[in-house]
C-alpha cells in the first residue's frame, strides 16, 4: 500500500509539473504569437518550428482570416517567409502581382472627361473585340521603333506628308526657287489688285514709257547734253548741305604712285562726282596724326569737304590728270559726317637765350607774339645738351618768354620745343560738269 500511495503521489506530481509546463508552454506562445506585419500577422514558433502532432502549437495561435500559412506539409515556403522581411514592397514580384489584384478589385479606370456614359457604351462591345484591339495595340507599339504613340505617331506621318509630298498642278515638285519666285508672284498680284480699286491714284508699273518734263533746266544741260547717254531722275533733297566727311581709303594696288596730301583729286560716291582735297591721317587711339602720303599696302583715314553721304557707302578716286595706265587710284568706304575733325600735325620749334641768369633764361625767336607764348605755358622744352626747362611766362609783346631749367644753360645752346599742331581741313568743294561741256 504505501509503494502504491507513492507510486500516485508521484503520478499526481508529475501530472502538476506537466500541467505547469504546459501552461508555461502556452504562455511563451501565446506571446510570441501575434506579429503584426502591415495586415497579416505570424506565429514565428508555427512558421519555424512547424505546427505539433498534438495540435498544442496550433491551438494556441489566435485564429484570423487574414492569416496565411507560410509553411505547407511541413515545409517552409521561402517566397512566403521572403515577403515578410522585404521594406522595399516594389522589389517582390509577389507583392506585384498582389498590387495588380488589387487594382483589379478595385475596379478598371474610369476616365472623368469622356463622360458617364462611356462605361454603359463600352460595356455592350464583347470581350473578343477587345481582346483583338489590345493586340492590335501591342503590336503597333511594337512596330514603333521611336516609342510613341499610334495616334501621335499617325500625326508626325500626316504632317511629314503634307510638307514634302505636295505636289503641284503638273505633278512636278517645286524647288525653293520656283516657291519663291510663286511668292513674289502672288504679292504682286495683290497689290494690283489693290491699287485698282484706287482710281483716284495715278501710277505707272515697272517697265512702262512715261514722258517727264522738268521745267527751269538750266542752259548748260541742253547745250552739252549727249541723247546716247542715260540720264538718272532722282532725288537727293536730303545730301545738299556740306559737311566734314570721314573716310577710310587705301590706295589701289595697281596704282603706281602713292598719295600725297594736299593734292586734289576727284571722287566719285552715290550720284556725285567733285573734287576736292584729302587731309590724310592715322589714329593712334589717342589722336589723329596727319600723313604726308597713305601709307603703302595699308588703310588709313581722309578728311574731305562735300556734301551728306550716307556712312557705308563706297567711293572711288581718281586724279583729273591722267599720267598712268590705269586711273583708279584709290578706293574705300565712307565712315561718318562731321562738322569738326581734329587732326594734328607734330611740329618742333627752336629758339635762342636772349639773357641767362643762373637756372632761368630768356628765350627769343621761338614765338613771335605773346599770344603764342600763352598758348605753350606748361610746355615742355630742351637744349641740345640735354638740359630740360619748362615755358614759365612772356617777357614783353614780341614774342619772348621766360623759362627755368635744370642747370646753368650755355649762349651757345639751342632750345627746342616739340609739340602737336592742329591741322585744318581745306574746304574745297567743285563738283564735276564734264558730261555738260
Amino acid at each position: 500500500e504505501d509503494d502504491i500511495l507513492q507510486r500516485v503521489g508521484a503520478s499526481d506530481s508529475d501530472d502538476s509539473n506537466n500541467d505547469d509546463d504546459n501552461a508555461s508552454d502556452s504562455q511563451s506562445t501565446a506571446r510570441l504569437a501575434p506579429i503584426h506585419t502591415g495586415v497579416k500577422r505570424v506565429n514565428l514558433m508555427e512558421l519555424v518550428y512547424g505546427t505539433a502532432e498534438d495540435g498544442s502549437l496550433a491551438s494556441s495561435v489566435d485564429t484570423d482570416d487574414r492569416i496565411k500559412p507560410v509553411s505547407a506539409g511541413g515545409e517552409i515556403d521561402e517566397s512566403n517567409l521572403r515577403k515578410f522581411f522585404i521594406t522595399n514592397p516594389g522589389d517582390s514580384d509577389d507583392e506585384e502581382g498582389s498590387a495588380d489584384e488589387e487594382e483589379g478589385d478595385a475596379g478598371d479606370f474610369e476616365d472623368l472627361e469622356a463622360g458617364s456614359g462611356s462605361e454603359d457604351e463600352k460595356s455592350g462591345s464583347g470581350s473578343d473585340d477587345g481582346a483583338s484591339g489590345s493586340d492590335d495595340d501591342e503590336s503597333e507599339e511594337e512596330e514603333n521603333e521611336f516609342g510613341l504613340p499610334a495616334d501621335k505617331m499617325k500625326k508626325l506621318k500626316n504632317k511629314f506628308d503634307r510638307v514634302y509630298d505636295s505636289d503641284d498642278e503638273d505633278g512636278e515638285k517645286k524647288d525653293f526657287y520656283q516657291q519663291q519666285k510663286d511668292v513674289l508672284q502672288k504679292y504682286v498680284d495683290d497689290t494690283r489688285t489693290e491699287m485698282d480699286e484706287l482710281a483716284t491714284i495715278n501710277y505707272r508699273w515697272a517697265g512702262e514709257y512715261v514722258k517727264v518734263v522738268i521745267e527751269d533746266m538750266p542752259y548748260e544741260f541742253m547745250q552739252g547734253l549727249d541723247p546716247t547717254l542715260p540720264i538718272v531722275l532722282g532725288g537727293i533733297s536730303n545730301e545738299e548741305g556740306l559737311s566734314l566727311i570721314t573716310l577710310r581709303i587705301k590706295r589701289h594696288r595697281w596704282y603706281p604712285k602713292i598719295l600725297k596730301t594736299g593734292d586734289p583729286i576727284v571722287v566719285s560716291v552715290g550720284w556725285r562726282r567733285f573734287q576736292t582735297i584729302p587731309t590724310y591721317f592715322m589714329n593712334d587711339r589717342i589722336k589723329n596724326r596727319m600723313l604726308k602720303y597713305t601709307p603703302e599696302h595699308l588703310h588709313c583715314s581722309a578728311a574731305i569737304y562735300s556734301p551728306y553721304i550716307q556712312p557705308g557707302t563706297g567711293f572711288c578716286a581718281y586724279y583729273m590728270k591722267r599720267a598712268h595706265n590705269f586711273g583708279v587710284a584709290a578706293t574705300g568706304t565712307v565712315l561718318e559726317n562731321s562738322q569738326a575733325i581734329d587732326v594734328v600735325k607734330k611740329i618742333k620749334l627752336t629758339g635762342l637765350p636772349e639773357k641767362i641768369h643762373k637756372h632761368t633764361a630768356y628765350i627769343k625767336r621761338m614765338f613771335n607774339t605773346s599770344l603764342e607764348v600763352a598758348k605753350f605755358e606748361g610746355a615742355a622744352i630742351k637744349t641740345v645738351s640735354g638740359i630740360r626747362g619748362q615755358v614759365k611766362k612772356a617777357f614783353g609783346n614780341n614774342g619772348v618768354f621766360r623759362a627755368t631749367f635744370e642747370d646753368r644753360i650755355k649762349a651757345s645752346d639751342i632750345v627746342f620745343l616739340r609739340a602737336f599742331h592742329t591741322i585744318p581741313i581745306k574746304k574745297f568743294y567743285n563738283p564735276i560738269t564734264s558730261l555738260l561741256s
